[in-house]
């Protein structure tokens, strides 16, 4: 569970894993009760919001380094003090895209941590109360002893004593629908405030049990803004992003390994591959030219035969065997041999179909490419036809 403690002058201590769950008192009161009672879980500080300004801020720059740099001048103009004595803590963008600012002085702060220090407690958390209460699209109040904890549509929020709710609801721009949350009677207390608001709103009361920090601490996401950052930033943190960095350096480097190995891997496939297609050429070269011996260099003879043969029409024979095969895929014929005449210029194919008409149609196709194809022997078997085909360019012998 979480222990919350809202640092005031009346501080107040609250976590729902022990009895009693909530505290108040004397911050000397609060280090003596909290030493008693056990949880596990986060820690959380609690500013009251009427110490701190939450604002938002519209910074163009995308590098963080430089937002920070310039955040203290985006908002100086809202400021009663001088930046320099400022604390300024960053949030995640809103709708409009505007980055969410929580701003209180240096001496707070300071006074805060030593504060804590003193007892012995090291917040995991440390935000403004306000930001604990509820949020919406339009307008969201949250009563509390006489405190009213207002959110308006863009995030921010604003803490202000109850019996000025309605002056304060007033000065937001496009406060939307509003909703109260309240007990019964802090309710009733209000009527005049809430009715001022219903002049220019529409507003929803929902009724709630509790008029004090539980209120707010019910709601925790874990997600609200932190006020400990810059030179706040508590030694966990560091370290938690230490850890991720060095998560990250040892996946990098196990990524680089795998990305070797699988070079690696991939080289030897590649070997094996090239060496087998080496086989095959030489087997089609000695299929096709069956009476040179010379085969040491496979594309050195090939191209020396191709470009000397002059009985293609081309004077080539690779034009002759290319636009064959390109006809071969859908054709239902399986190619058993291949044998290429030089003398003549003809590309002898023997293949195999089911049916005869296969051996007709692929001879047609080769024909009206521009190719002189004719049908040679056709054997019929009892599941397959064979036949052979013989093929030369126009022009051939």
């Amino acid at each position: 569970m979480t222990l919350f403690i809202r640092l005031d002058e009346v501080c107040e201590w609250y976590t729902s894993s022990s009895e009693p769950a909530h505290g108040s008192g004397s911050f000397e009161a609060i280090a003596s009760a909290i030493k008693d009672i056990s949880w596990s879980g986060d820690t959380v500080a609690l500013i009251p919001g009427n110490h701190v300004l939450l604002t938002s801020a519209a910074v163009p720059s995308r590098q963080a380094r430089q937002i920070v740099q310039a955040l203290p001048y985006v908002v100086e103009e809202k400021l009663a003090v001088d930046v320099d004595e400022c604390h300024f803590a960053l949030g995640e963008k809103n709708a409009a895209g505007e980055f969410s600012v929580a701003i209180n002085t240096l001496e707070e702060m300071r006074k805060y941590l030593s504060a804590l220090d003193d007892i012995g407690v090291e917040p995991n958390l440390m935000t403004v109360d306000t930001l604990l209460a509820r949020n919406s699209d339009g307008t969201v109040v949250t009563i509390e002893s006489n405190k009213a904890h207002i959110r308006p549509p863009d995030g921010t929020g604003i803490c202000v004593p109850s019996d000025q709710l309605a002056l304060a609801v007033g000065l937001i721009q496009e406060p939307g629908n509003v909703d109260i949350y309240g007990t019964e009677s802090a309710i009733d207390q209000l009527k005049m405030e809430i009715a001022q608001i219903e002049v220019n709103a529409s507003v929803t009361i929902h009724p709630e049990a509790n008029n004090d920090l539980r209120v707010l601490a019910d709601n925790y996401q874990g997600s609200e803004l932190n006020l400990l950052q810059g030179e706040f930033r508590v030694s966990k943190e560091v370290q938690g992003n230490q850890h991720i960095w060095r998560s990250a350096a040892i996946l990098a480097a196990c990524t680089f390994v795998l990305h070797i190995s699988l070079v690696f891997v991939q080289g030897i496939y590649l070997d094996v591959m090239g060496t087998q297609y080496e086989q095959e050429a030489k087997i089609l070269y000695q299929d096709i030219f069956p009476r040179d011996r010379n085969i040491r260099d496979i594309r050195r003879r090939w191209n020396a035969h191709v470009s000397g043969s002059g009985s293609v029409a081309d004077g080539e024979f690779l034009p002759l065997f290319r636009d064959t095969v390109a006809h071969l895929p859908g054709s239902k014929l399986v190619v058993n041999n291949i044998n290429y005449n030089e003398s003549r210029g003809d590309l002898i194919l023997q293949l195999t179909a089911t049916q005869s008409d296969h051996l007709v149609q692929f001879s047609q196709t080769l024909n009206k490419v521009g190719l002189d194809a004719d049908i040679g022997t056709i054997s019929q078997y009892e599941d397959s036809v064979r036949g052979s085909i013989k093929i030369r360019g126009f022009g051939g012998a």
